[in-house]
């Protein structure tokens, strides 16, 4: 799946609020309006990787110039619809520290069943998470070239 940033700040999401906020309250997103999604590049294409469900919004998880991150799946428009045929996905189980933040994860294997990948990726930036969102980042582009 390709997605293109539309957007990446705060006040941009504004629209997507439940209720009207003040400039510096936070939102459902868990942002003000002030605040900008730096990780992201307007106008730029991403390879979605995955996407994780909040309990409020659906992200994606991207990554621009080496970093990976989680945004709001309202910053982009899909340019391409058809997700890696080698996706999984897990319902994420009250027991977990993540929940109830995070509801499910769809994507790469170890995104799914490591039950610490999404913590090691995105809050540690743990090299070994890293590694393996690249290597399985080269896998899903060589799919995508061959499917052209």
């Amino acid at each position: 799946m390709k997605v293109r940033c539309k957007y990446n700040t705060g006040q941009d999401l504004r629209r997507y609020e439940n209720k009207l906020l003040k400039e510096e309250e936070l939102g459902r997103f868990g942002i003000t309006a002030n605040s900008i999604y730096g990780e992201i590049t307007v106008g730029r294409e991403y390879l979605v990787m995955g996407m994780i469900m909040f309990e409020s919004y659906l992200s994606y998880l991207v990554d621009d110039d080496g970093l990976i991150s989680a945004c709001p799946c309202q910053l982009f428009e899909v340019v391409d619809d058809k997700v890696d045929p080698k996706w999984h996905f897990r319902l994420i189980e009250k027991e977990e520290d993540i929940y109830p933040y995070i509801q499910a994860i769809w994507g790469y294997y170890e995104l799914c069943f490591d039950r610490n990948s999404y913590e090691k990726l995105i809050v540690e930036k743990a090299e070994d998470a890293y590694q393996t969102y690249f290597k399985r980042k080269n896998t899903s582009n060589n799919i995508q070239i061959k499917a052209e």
